[in-house]
């Protein structure tokens, strides 16, 4: 997959009837951003389907197919292409002929590829449901991830090189919050002192989370993160066995102002990222978990459209503005809160999809969700 710098076009494009792509002028039209800038800590691109899902289960047979082929079509990477966050939810699921503000070869290509992608889902589905699953065999499975576990993390330590520096254990000379923990020899003390450093109230926000912590975190080992700062690594094993890192901040980084609508969050949540670590997240600093506080925004300005996502703006439908961005899945995924919803409820953004919720067992479900749980 490929990554595409987007650039600027005065033209719409338009479909007929019969499919043929046609194009005309418009004027005024607003420019997608003619660079990808970075998230904090990766750069801000989205593994986005080429099909949405909300098309992908309509097509005709998906429903007759097993479980396990139900899941390879939906999560094929022949599906999947790397585009930048500013594109992906301007588009957010919809055909490529529907954006507007860009380059019309971009366009044109990106229909083309709709179409193809498409026929191949058919073909296969259709032949699958009809009993020769030969094709859905040799569907590639699997998303791409690079939001944590250890060759993520391998990366980051660049072999003494990279943004963190894992400190030695123990490390009797480091003050701070953190300072017990670094002076442990010990793993399983370890856990313990970090554990006990999390309020029971957010915990209780987060059960099922809360739980894996209790009985799956294996390690926690302080490092450094430049120019973040300390921070703790959380080791926690997966139901397959693999390990998942999150990484919680040192609290003494939180400094500067709050977020826009800080007090849409609960009282727990807002303590545990004042106390306990501004920010838990896989090692991308984003998804499943809590961004730094720091990092929040309205989901305008984080999604790249600090004035409003075009074509946003639907009755039922909460402004991108009126939003503050927490964490996501990595990609398709957000939770955002806003002063337009209770204190302890979220909206949950999928493609194009916008639903309201608890707060808790919407993040409990997504802290969970890299542990297979």
């Amino acid at each position: 997959m490929t990554i595409t710098i987007y650039g600027w076009s005065t033209r719409a494009q338009r479909l007929d009837r019969d499919g043929v792509t046609t194009f005309e002028a418009m004027q005024g039209e607003f420019s997608v951003p003619a660079t990808i800038g970075k998230g904090k800590f990766e750069a801000a691109v989205v593994a986005a389907r080429i099909i949405p899902l909300a098309e992908i289960v309509e097509i005709p047979g998906f429903t007759e197919l097993t479980m396990e082929q139900t899941q390879r079509v939906a999560f094929t990477p022949a599906n999947l292409q790397w585009v930048s966050r500013p594109v992906y939810w301007m588009q957010r699921g919809r055909s490529a002929a529907l954006l507007r503000g860009v380059d019309l070869d971009y366009q044109t290509d990106q229909v083309r590829l709709e179409n193809r992608v498409r026929a191949d889902l058919h073909r296969i589905v259709a032949t699958a449901a009809a009993g020769d699953s030969s094709l859905l065999d040799q569907l590639e499975f699997g998303a791409p991830s690079t939001v944590s576990g250890d060759p993520k993390l391998q990366e980051l330590l660049g072999g003494g090189r990279g943004p963190i520096a894992m400190l030695d254990s123990p490390a009797a000379d480091m003050a701070g919050p953190l300072h017990e923990i670094a002076a442990s020899a010990d793993p399983a003390e370890r856990v313990q002192l970090a554990l006990m450093r999390w309020n029971p109230d957010f915990l209780d926000i987060v059960p099922g989370f809360a739980t894996a912590l209790h009985t799956r975190l294996r390690d926690v080992r302080v490092c450094y993160w430049y120019p973040e700062g300390p921070a703790l690594l959380y080791f926690v094993e997966a139901a397959d066995g693999d390990s998942v890192v999150w990484v919680g901040w040192d609290p003494r980084i939180s400094t500067g102002a709050t977020p826009p609508f800080w007090e849409t969050l609960p009282l727990a949540v807002r303590q545990f990222l004042s106390d306990v670590h501004p920010g838990f997240t896989m090692l991308d600093g984003e998804s499943f978990g809590l961004a730094q506080p720091s990092y929040m925004s309205t989901l305008a300005v984080w999604a790249g459209w600090p004035d409003g996502i075009p074509d946003w703006d639907r009755e039922e439908v909460i402004p991108s503005t009126a939003m503050l961005w927490l964490t996501g899945n990595g990609g398709d995924t957000v939770l955002c809160t806003s002063p337009d919803l209770a204190v302890g409820e979220a909206a949950v953004l999928f493609e194009n999809d916008v639903s309201v919720g608890e707060l808790g067992p919407e993040l409990d479900r997504l802290m969970l969700w890299p542990l297979r749980m």
